[in-house]
């Protein structure tokens, strides 16, 4: 009973003249200092850590970002060689009827540093039309075109989301360069054809918007021309992308709607090229950031 009894006191006491957890000390070594604080906020602070990390990394940290799409293309406009023209109204069911062409394909990749970016954005495609009229619509033409776009430049982030669920904006400045390959087959007259190239100038902006869980939504739009090449060009897009970790590193599959116009003449009479179209379709992809 002795023992029992020195033991219980020998706690009490010690309960009494220790110092309470909660309390902050500061215990100084020769290299460096050492904060203790109580186990709940120890607790909290490793839980905070990994949604933190994000936010505190380098504002200007080394970016790379790189999307591929399959576009389901379709075509409306007037394109023309050698005076010769014809309307085309195709969808991407058409456009594979008459050719066996499946889809196009987009490629896109950015790399950036703090708020600035560079861009290169590259589409292929071959593509046909049978049954295409003449203006007046009274003649058949069938249309075949091969084409090459490259869009460039660099970008500036003005808008820098700062929560989980803020919205990225990025402006931006290049150029659109078109490789074109046309042939026109109309009815009863021999096949005309002709290869151009040209670059415009644009100017456009890009927007990131979280949306609930894992999905966000992208818009991407420009304008251009100017009557540098092309009396006027443009472009937009819109996705909605499903993001999750791929091993390591963030990725996303995507599916939205692309589409692209030019309004382009050149030359007269019997030397006349023309491709004023739209081509628009829906597009499915996939992407990686680093």
């Amino acid at each position: 009973m002795r023992a029992a009894s020195y033991i219980a006191f020998a706690a009490a006491a010690a309960g009494q003249f220790a110092p309470p957890l909660a309390a902050a000390r500061v215990y100084e070594t020769p290299d460096n200092f050492f904060r203790a604080r109580d186990a709940p906020d120890l607790v909290q602070d490793s839980a905070r850590a990994p949604e933190n990390a994000p936010e505190n990394a380098p504002e200007n940290a080394w970016r790379a970002e790189f999307d591929a799409f399959g576009w389901l293309l379709g075509m409306d406009g007037t394109v023309g060689v050698r005076g010769r023209s014809g309307s085309v109204h195709a969808t991407f069911l058409d456009i594979v009827d008459s050719t066996d062409s499946l889809l196009g394909f987009t490629g896109r990749v950015e790399v950036g540093r703090g708020p600035f970016a560079l861009y290169l954005d590259g589409t292929y495609d071959e593509a046909g039309v049978d049954n295409a009229t003449d203006p007046a619509g009274l003649s058949a033409v069938d249309i075949t075109f091969t084409e090459t776009v490259l869009d460039f430049g660099a970008m500036y982030r003005v808008v820098q989301a700062s929560g989980p669920r803020d919205a990225d904006i990025d402006l931006y400045a290049g150029g659109r360069y078109l490789a074109l390959s046309l042939e026109l087959d109309p009815l009863r007259l021999p096949k005309v054809s002709s290869d151009r190239s040209w670059t415009d100038p644009v100017v456009g902006a890009k927007l990131r918007l979280p949306l609930d869980g894992r999905f966000r939504l992208a818009l991407n739009g420009d304008i251009g021309g100017f009557g540098a090449a092309s009396n006027f060009t443009w472009s937009a897009t819109a996705l909605v992308a499903l993001d999750f970790m791929l091993r390591d590193a963030p990725a996303s599959v995507m599916l939205g709607y692309r589409a692209i116009g030019w309004n382009y003449a050149e030359g007269a009479e019997t030397s006349r090229f023309t491709w004023d179209v739209i081509q628009h379709g829906v597009i499915v992809g996939f992407g990686l950031r680093f």
